[in-house]
């Protein structure tokens, strides 16, 4: 009986979940992101974060061989201080430290010189004049009231005779 009750319950489950898939959104995928989603301010703020965190294992590597170099020179040249990437670290924690803030503090400086980039650029977009050509119309000369023709060279009653001499100039 109980057998029976189980096996009656688990067929009446089975159906029920797989009916569900057909009640279910067909479209999954999420919308991208509209231009206007998220406030200018915002879009700075995640760019500025993405560039100091992403330079961050860049100018630590160089930090560390600038020091290591550093520290190489001021101990006249000495092989045990001989800058070495693949060795076990031998810095002290005073001179991780150091090596550490460095690179953290010429992170922020690079992402703050692309913020300012940034804004400069978007400012000066904004301030610069774009010409509309869409408000210009063409009107014909016979149209216009306030038009006059005027004539080309050698197309006057004096000019007749300098025609032949600027052509040779101009042929010159």
């Amino acid at each position: 009986m109980k057998k029976r009750f189980a096996a009656k319950i688990l067929i009446l489950a089975l159906l029920f979940n797989s009916a569900l898939p057909l009640f279910a959104a067909e479209d999954t995928t999420p919308k991208p992101y509209d231009d206007k989603e998220f406030p200018q301010t915002l879009k700075d703020i995640r760019r500025f974060e993405i560039i100091t965190i992403g330079a961050l294992p860049f100018v630590t590597l160089d930090t560390s061989l600038a020091y290591s170099t550093y520290r190489y020179a001021r101990n006249d040249f000495d092989s045990a201080y001989k800058p070495d990437i693949f060795s076990a670290s031998s810095y002290t924690q005073e001179e991780q430290k150091g090596i550490i803030l460095t690179s953290v503090g010429i992170c922020v400086g690079i992402g703050l010189t692309d913020l300012v980039v940034q804004i400069i650029k978007r400012s000066s977009k904004k301030r610069k004049v774009q010409v509309n050509y869409d408000d210009i119309a063409v009107i014909p000369i016979s149209e216009d009231e306030d038009a006059s023709v005027i004539p080309l060279p050698g197309q006057g009653e004096d000019s007749a005779e300098g025609s032949d001499s600027e052509i040779q100039e101009i042929t010159e």
